[in-house]
């Protein structure tokens, strides 16, 4: 949904305690960063979901992982995530064409991956449930 994708993008680029701990609003990523991104930096993807059909209206409700990752440590991934739930947990997201109606963090996820140089990369992040219905 490129309209999720640039509502998200657009709320988490807009905030200035998030982007204060990053290198910059390039360091936001549907997907997947590109190779040898600059750390930490934050990537977005969609989990599941889709059309309710309940209503005449279509309605979609979505799950969203959204996680930021660092090379520094578990603690600065871990302050990033914070301000990424202050940023969306329980507010409204403006997407084009939709009224956002539920916006909610469901679960919490912290990983290390050991990469191949030995390098950990430490990543912590959520699943936020994103209900959305056609204007």
């Amino acid at each position: 949904m490129n309209e999720l994708n640039s509502a998200l993008y657009g709320t988490l680029s807009a905030g200035t305690a998030l982007t204060a701990l990053l290198p910059g609003t390039t360091s936001f990523y549907y997907q997947i960063p590109p190779d040898n991104p600059t750390y930490p930096l934050v990537v977005w993807n969609l989990q599941g979901g889709g059309d309710l059909n309940m209503t005449p209206k279509r309605r979609k409700s979505l799950v969203v992982y959204i996680r930021a990752y660092s090379k520094i440590s578990a603690a600065q991934a871990g302050s990033i995530d914070k301000q990424i739930d202050t940023l969306l947990h329980g507010k409204s997201l403006s997407v084009s064409g939709w009224s956002n109606y539920w916006l909610m963090r469901e679960s919490d996820v912290e990983l290390v991956e050991n990469p191949p140089d030995g390098n950990k990369i430490y990543s912590a992040g959520g699943f936020y449930r994103v209900e959305i219905e056609k204007s």
